[in-house]
């Protein structure tokens, strides 16, 4: 392990990180330079947390700045490169389930919940309430609509704008602004 890391009930977490003490936190997870956990977050195993990331702050709606934060519940097995924000549940958890991949500066909304399997790439926006379910891609810079359910193995296409009217199939490659169908994927 290296000097400037310290360990802690099986994890590795670098000094300069911002730990609240409300964390419950399983084994082998790794939590890099300057990242903040806020209250209420639940981390499962071998998780990593790359440098800048932000897990469970205040969720992005201004009729909830005021209110009790619902945290965030993370499973197992996450990356989170790098400047990853996940904001914490405004109504209940927001919810990152098991072996999902998040590339720099992508942001989950307050409220979410992202199934196993989900690719999240780099400045991807997936807004307060979505579900994105089991297989997902969603590509370098595409943002989705806030309540929205994303089906199953569904590929949100680089820049792609899922807004509210769009209708989205299991298996569907969606590109565009606004998002349109181009294929049912094999």
């Amino acid at each position: 392990m290296p000097a400037e890391t310290l360990d802690f009930k099986g994890n590795t977490i670098h000094p300069t990180a911002i730990i609240h003490p409300s964390l419950k936190i399983g084994t082998g997870n790794f939590i890099g330079a300057f990242s903040i956990i806020e209250e209420n977050v639940t981390l499962g195993d071998n998780n990593y947390i790359g440098p800048y990331c932000i897990i469970g702050d205040i969720g992005e709606s201004i009729k909830f700045f005021d209110k009790e934060r619902k945290g965030v519940i993370i499973g197992n097995n996450n990356r989170f490169t790098k400047q990853i924000t996940i904001d914490g549940g405004t109504v209940e958890p927001t919810r990152i389930h098991n072996e999902t991949l998040w590339l720099k500066n992508a942001h989950g909304g307050h409220d979410c919940i992202v199934h196993n399997n989900v690719q999240v790439r780099a400045n991807v926006i997936v807004g307060g309430h979505v579900t994105v379910l089991e297989g997902v891609k969603i590509y370098l810079g595409a943002i989705i609509h806030q309540r929205l359910t994303v089906p199953q193995n569904c590929i949100i296409g680089m820049g792609a704008i899922v807004i509210k009217k769009t209708i989205l199939v299991e298996r569907g490659v969606y590109v565009g602004n606004p998002a349109k169908l181009l294929k049912i994927s094999e």
